[in-house]
């Protein structure tokens, strides 16, 4: 199973935004990041708790400078600025027309030494404007950047599975089924079996609950009772259950569409 996520709510897109935040923070060392659209509101941000002198001193002055900033955006179609102060330095590269990304580094840096860091924040901002444009992370979408863009956004989308597949609707549904047909199975092998039975069943179709399909589901169910139950019970109760656990496992499935 190839393990990646679609950002396909708010909450995954958000989500999925923060992450980005996070990656970029850490491979170009940044202290303080503001994602930010160019009417002023904050979209997303990463600060640390506790800020030192220089920290907040830029904080405090890139707060006083947002006007200024945002008219630069929107009348003078700024796309990348560096400013250097004596608490440090702040880049500012746009993110498509009406957003911004704000890094903040609290230290002495030569320009020269800016060159990797500049990079990165290009990077990143060309990442984020794919995020908030809700755009897929399909591989025909990412073909169309830059190998260092597209690997990137590939990235994001394995974490994002790996962070919150739980939280997703399909994790929920699949949850849910698969503790309907445990309890079924469970009513005729007993509590000692049946853990052992959908174990043995998972590992024969060489799948897991939470990516399971719905014609998945019903495979699986009717092996159970094929394989095991049929063994287990004889075919009289076997019978049966295929009788009235199959449509009602369907009827269940057809619930959450």
């Amino acid at each position: 199973m190839k393990k990646t996520l679609e950002a396909e709510d708010v909450g995954l897109l958000k989500h999925l935004l923060d992450m980005e935040l996070r990656e970029f923070k850490e491979e170009a060392s940044i202290d303080i990041i503001l994602f930010m659209g160019v009417d002023g509101r904050i979209f997303s941000s990463n600060i640390p708790p506790d800020l030192n002198r220089r920290q907040y001193s830029l904080l405090k002055m890139i707060q006083g400078s947002l006007s200024h900033i945002c008219a630069q955006l929107r009348s003078e179609n700024l796309k990348l600025s560096v400013q250097q102060f004596e608490e440090g330095t702040m880049l500012i590269s746009s993110v498509g027309e009406n957003a911004f990304l704000a890094s903040l580094i609290a230290d002495n840096v030569e320009i020269n030494q800016l060159e990797s860091r500049l990079a990165s924040v290009v990077k990143a901002s060309a990442v984020l404007k794919h995020i908030i444009d809700a755009k897929p992370l399909k591989e025909q979408e990412l073909s169309t950047y830059p190998k260092d863009i597209a690997d990137e956004l590939q990235k994001l989308s394995r974490l994002l599975f790996k962070e919150r597949f739980s939280y997703t609707k399909q994790y929920r549904k699949n949850t849910e089924i698969f503790n309907a047909i445990k309890n079924k199975i469970e009513s005729v092998v007993g509590k000692g079996s049946v853990d052992e039975i959908i174990t043995f069943t998972f590992n024969e179709m060489g799948t897991r609950m939470g990516s399971m399909t719905s014609a998945q589901w019903m495979t699986f169910l009717e092996k159970v009772i094929e394989n095991h139950i049929r063994v287990h019970s004889g075919d009289v109760v076997a019978d049966e259950c295929l009788r009235m656990w199959m449509p009602e496992i369907e009827r269940k499935i057809k619930s959450f569409v």
